[in-house]
């Protein structure tokens, strides 16, 4: 063994070791967490991760996003052409199989090499001059932006080298390794002077790739690692099916939600390692931009760190007695009770992230522990839960007026009748929000009309549960699942529509795991289904419409239905469609979601105001919404605008009812009409007019809750 081998040897073997070492304790860590069982669909998960790991799919959402493209490619081919190196300085002669003496090979790494040196170099820029909050500017950014950069350089100037002093056919395309070779002959460099240059460049080529492997586990460039397993045990359940369910009456559980960072499940703590601190989550987070104190990226790291001090006490065998254990308070010390309420769990931050990281089922649990372990949350949250306990609605008023406006409309009562195909689950908002209450009979009007045979629940329907679930009261959600399901099944439920997204959402998805299996879609994709099939037909609109569509949270992201609404829009006669700056995955938030519709903003910009000057910027003459919790949001977002300004705010429904063709006399062939139904037909068909959609917005007022009044 030569000494250039022995010396090598020795370094690996130093090298391997912190680095396995280090791993080795990370992983330790990572497995304080919950089991939590993800070997499913095997053949999925893999075909997925290679396709998320080597295409690097979710980047591209980003043009920032082809430099991380081509660092990633570029370390690849790079890779080989370093093992090329090392066995060129280990024994003379030494040839990789198939790329060693392969030109083409080398032309590519060449080029790459020159690639990533611009993407380091235009990295550098971004996060040092210019500057964007979503990057930090710190001194470790700057130890793998400088090790990336030396890497590269040295083997560019070592191949340059190399090729001065022995030519080859492999290396003749190798464009960079010929224009150095020539600088050095050019230069009048010796010989003996290249080699000793070429040997110091071998041996620093190899100390700065051993520097970059022991720094990777200790630094934010363990996502390296912790990615590719992340993606392959990402969530493959739908979006709105992704908060677990807690078993409420298991004696073996110590506390209900999670206190501690060692009782998040395994691949919740993965996600603190995966997670790459590239701020995409934070900088499309309405919390963050609108001046709150959450921020999904620091929510990511903070808990990362805790794992890590958590794991050093956990793991640390002389002094791990709970006695000598007093960790600092995860809620409270390390994450405060302002951030856990400042979201409104829209899914921005999972849309955005390229690893699969999972922030909002973290945020809930973290919830859970508040509210269900210490009965610790916001006044305006206890006072809805204790209606929704009550009266089954939010708003606390009674139950045994949620049929009312069925009753006007002409509107069968599920179980009163022969069974329907539909059944319209109303809401809450719908049943007992004045303004909201139009949607409803708009959407009543236009199945009538279309001949959809369709029944309500009417003082048999109870709210949902989607806002206490996100809230943290578990207890109060499964009480109302389990009834609601109770309820459908025994009227032999199959399929439901409803206006609110949030709605559909906790029926499509959060349902069946409390033996509520049903076939659920959203207004506008009942309503697209109608226009597309001829069963509607609307009227020529009195005036041209400029409209700005507003994708709600909870049927894009969460739902990823994105065209239905906009088929609808693009089939109303006069309707000229807007889009939004932020639309579709990338839409910002009313505010309302998580429970936010019941709490008051204290600290910063109001979300709502900020959604309605993003849509501002289009001029429109209304808003369209497809959520009630939209509706009243966006509204009340505009209550600072000029009146004469001021577009109205439209659920889409309302505009279809509006452009109706008249058919007097017609029930439309819908045997959701009671046989007193025809003597108010007029009336709503008058109440839905063209004249009286444009008066919705003066006649709004503030329908949130305010110190528990209606």
């Amino acid at each position: 063994m030569t000494y250039t081998s022995a010396v090598f040897l020795a370094v690996l073997v130093i090298a391997l070791a912190f680095f396995a070492y280090t791993l080795a304790t990370r992983i330790q860590y990572l497995l304080l967490g919950r089991p939590e069982p993800r070997l499913d669909h095997l053949g999925r998960r893999t075909a997925g991760a290679l396709v998320l790991v080597l295409g690097q799919k979710k980047l591209f959402k980003e043009r920032v996003g082809l430099i991380h493209f081509f660092i990633f490619w570029g370390f690849i081919v790079i890779a080989f052409g370093t093992l090329q190196i090392i066995g060129e300085g280990l024994h003379a002669g030494f040839s990789l199989p198939l790329l060693g003496n392969n030109q083409y090979f080398y032309l590519l790494k060449d080029v790459l090499s020159v690639v990533v040196l611009v993407a380091v170099l235009v990295a550098a820029y971004i996060r040092y001059v210019v500057r964007p909050s979503r990057l930090l500017a710190n001194a470790e950014a700057a130890v793998i932006l400088s090790l990336i950069f030396a890497l590269i350089a040295s083997e560019l100037i070592y191949s340059g080298l190399a090729y001065a002093l022995t030519p080859s056919h492999g290396h003749s395309l190798a464009l960079v390794a010929r224009v150095i070779a020539r600088a050095a002959l050019a230069g009048g460099a010796s010989a003996g002077a290249m080699r000793i240059a070429k040997d110091v460049l071998w041996w620093l080529h190899v100390v700065l790739l051993f520097a970059f492997l022991v720094y990777i586990p200790v630094s934010k460039h363990m996502h390296l690692i912790a990615c590719p397993v992340n993606e392959f045990f990402r969530n493959l359940k739908p979006r709105g099916a992704q908060i677990n369910r807690l078993d409420l009456e298991s004696e073996e559980i110590e506390e209900f939600g999670v206190s501690r960072v060692e009782s998040f499940t395994r691949k919740q703590l993965l996600d603190l390692y995966a997670c790459a601190e590239c701020g995409r989550c934070q900088d499309n987070c309405p919390a963050y931009l609108s001046g709150k104190s959450l921020s999904p990226k620091l929510l990511m790291t903070k808990l990362r760190d805790h794992l890590v001090e958590r794991g050093q006490t956990l793991t640390r065998s002389a002094r791990a007695s709970a006695e000598e254990d007093s960790p600092p308070s995860m809620i409270g010390d390390v994450i405060s009770q302002d951030e856990l309420w400042a979201c409104t769990t829209c899914y921005s931050c999972q849309e955005q992230c390229p690893v699969q990281n999972e922030h909002v089922n973290k945020i809930v649990d973290m919830r859970r522990n508040l509210v269900l372990d210490l009965g610790d949350f916001p006044q305006e949250a206890k006072l809805v839960c204790r209606n929704i306990e009550k009266n089954s609605n939010p708003w606390g008023v009674g139950s045994q007026t949620r049929g009312d406006w069925a009753k006007e409309a002409g509107v069968a009562i599920a179980g009163e009748g022969s069974p329907t195909e539909y059944l319209y689950w109303v809401g809450c908002a719908g049943s007992f929000d004045d303004r909201n209450v139009k949607v409803s009979q708009a959407m009543a009007k236009i199945m009538q009309r279309a001949g959809v045979e369709f029944s309500v629940l009417g003082t048999k329907e109870k709210c949902c549960g989607d806002s206490v679930r996100r809230m943290g009261n578990e207890y109060l959600f499964q009480t109302l699942a389990e009834a609601n399901v109770e309820t459908l099944n025994s009227l032999g439920v199959t399929k439901i529509v409803t206006h609110c997204p949030h709605c559909l959402n906790t029926l499509k998805n959060e349902y069946p795991a409390f033996g509520g299996n049903f076939e659920v879609i959203h207004h506008t994709e009942l309503l697209a289904e109608l226009l597309r099939d001829g069963r509607l037909k609307l009227a020529d609109a009195a005036a041209e419409s400029r409209v700005a569509y507003h994708d709600s949270c909870y049927l894009g992201r969460y739902q990823e239905e994105y065209e239905a609404p906009r088929d609808v829009l693009r089939a109303m006669p006069g309707v000229t469609l807007l889009e939004a700056r932020r639309n579709k995955g990338k839409s910002f938030c009313c505010g309302a979601g998580g429970g936010r519709m019941w709490m008051e903003e204290d600290a910063g910009q109001r979300v709502s105001e900020m959604r309605v000057s993003q849509l501002l910027e289009k001029a429109p003459e209304v808003i369209g919404v497809n959520c009630p919790y939209c509706l009243t949001m966006l509204e009340d977002g505009l209550k600072g605008v000029d009146g004469s300004e001021a577009p109205r705010v439209l659920d889409l429904a309302e505009m279809v009812a509006a452009r109706l063709d008249s058919e007097p006399g017609s029930d439309g062939g819908g045997r959701s009409v009671s046989p007193v139904a025809e003597g108010k037909r007029h009336e709503l068909e008058e109440q839905q007019s063209v004249e009286d959609a444009a008066e919705i917005l003066d006649e709004t007022t503030d329908r949130r809750i305010d110190n528990g009044a209606v």
